[in-house]
């Protein structure tokens, strides 16, 4: 409520268009049907439009699903809200997470024994398209803009049942903790904030490791295992995670436990020495270790489905590397120069060149989704929506999620292929450049 409001009083300056959602998952009764209501009152008291949608959770699958209830909701909430997006042509997501929840969310982790990524806590940016306007603002705060504005709001019941974890460390713990630091809430969001810059450092040198020590080939992920084992631990395991993620993108990143076992068994193992996992085949050949799917699922179309699944994920893309793009087979290169020879010159089609100083990484690569937008170089800066530069160069509909799409975190570099955004081009003066090649697979220099 209290975001719904901001969002409202900024919208004339920032010219913002505004949307609600609400999903009810009809979990608790007529409670949840006067939530709809209520929403549905606010937002004709603001002159918002709202899409209501319902979708029941069964409360009794948890266990054939192998994950909680409130995991199963808030994935299909997500599923939601990104396919609203999409037929809306949203620009952003405006979630309500705050302080609180970042906390709890931190605390949550650290009793779980995660590493640096889980307790990184909640991103303020997700996937380029959700964002977290009040992650910084404590829960307290955030009830004394609603109580001084006059803003009603509902509470959830179910946040008050024992049942859940995030429950008891929100009645029990944090309380506890307060009690030795005030500030505790605050202390909490600045340790994630330092762990997730350390997260994406960590997740930086782990690609650039990977980069000589990785190859991928028709017959799936060469890893020198020579080298990988003179790598710190940290980094071991942070490049397994990443490896077996690209081979399975939808699967939730193996756990300690998985991680631990392949490097005994297979890397630290015998020669022959062999390892399952889910759709995952991992076995050491004396110098190198192979990791590929399964016989019954072909290399390009892992056990949970077909090579799309892979480009809507995004694979990572490490600098310097190279990696198939599974829809059309052809190789994406990318690596490093200094300083950049002449970028005013024209380029082919199939390669470009960045300003390494500009962007951070990871770099990914996926296909296109409707509502995408970068800055065309030649455009004089001005913003185009990929469907409208699609159709500007007759690209088919048919061929256009074909097309690799690599990004940075501050978006978009390059339509492979087509055109680099100018914004983070390579220019003159230039001193370290990334330097991205298109190939053909049967192109010398490629993935093999």
């Amino acid at each position: 409520m209290a975001l719904l409001s901001i969002l409202q009083e900024l919208a004339p300056t920032w010219r913002l268009t505004l949307r609600a959602a609400h999903i009810n998952h009809e979990l608790r009764g007529e409670e949840s049907e006067e939530d709809a209501r209520f929403v549905a009152r606010l937002c004709g008291r603001f002159g918002i439009p709202l899409h209501c949608e319902r979708v029941p959770m069964e409360k009794s699958g948890a266990k054939a699903h192998r994950s909680s209830l409130q995991e199963r909701a808030r994935e299909a909430r997500y599923q939601i809200l990104r396919r609203l997006s999409q037929a809306l042509a949203a620009d952003r997501v405006a979630l309500g997470h705050q302080a609180d929840d970042q906390a709890e969310t931190l605390l949550m982790w650290m009793l779980r024994g995660a590493g640096t990524t889980g307790m990184a806590g909640i991103p303020s940016i997700r996937e380029s398209l959700f964002i977290r306007p009040l992650l910084g603002i404590s829960r307290d705060a955030i009830l004394q803009y609603l109580w001084s504005r006059e803003l009603p709001f509902r509470l959830d019941s179910s946040n008050a049942k024992p049942t859940y974890m995030r429950n008891r460390i929100r009645q029990e713990l944090l309380p506890a903790m307060r009690r030795f630091n005030p500030a505790v809430v605050e202390s909490l969001a600045r340790q994630a904030a330092i762990l997730r810059e350390e997260d994406a450092y960590l997740h930086q040198v782990a690609c650039q490791a990977m980069g000589t020590l990785v190859h991928h080939t028709d017959r799936g992920i060469l890893v020198d295992r020579a080298g990988f084992l003179a790598l710190p631990l940290t980094l071991q395991r942070r490049i397994l995670r990443l490896l077996l993620q690209n081979l399975h993108p939808r699967r939730q990143g193996p756990g300690f436990k998985t991680i631990a076992s392949l490097l005994e068994t297979v890397f630290k193992g015998n020669a022959g020495s062999i390892l399952s996992l889910q759709g995952v085949r991992v076995t050491q050949e004396y110098d190198v270790v192979r990791l590929q799917a399964n016989r019954h699922a072909p290399a390009a179309t892992f056990a949970d489905g077909a090579p799309s699944a892979m480009a809507r994920s995004g694979l990572t893309l490490p600098v310097p590397a190279a990696i198939q793009w599974p829809l059309t087979g052809q190789v994406i290169r990318a690596s490093v120069a200094c300083p950049c020879p002449s970028p005013s010159q024209a380029l082919p089609r199939n390669l470009a060149v960045f300003d390494l100083d500009r962007i951070s990484m990871p770099l990914t690569v996926r296909s296109w989704r409707t509502g995408d937008a970068f800055q065309p170089a030649g455009m004089g800066g001005r913003s185009k929506k990929l469907q409208d530069f699609f159709s500007d160069i007759k690209v088919p509909r048919q061929a256009r999620r074909l097309i690799p799409i690599v990004r940075a975190p501050e978006g978009i570099l390059w339509v492979a292929g087509y055109r680099a955004d100018h914004r983070f081009h390579a220019q003159a003066g230039t001193r370290r450049i990334v330097r991205l090649e298109l190939l053909e697979a049967s192109s010398e220099g490629g993935a093999d």
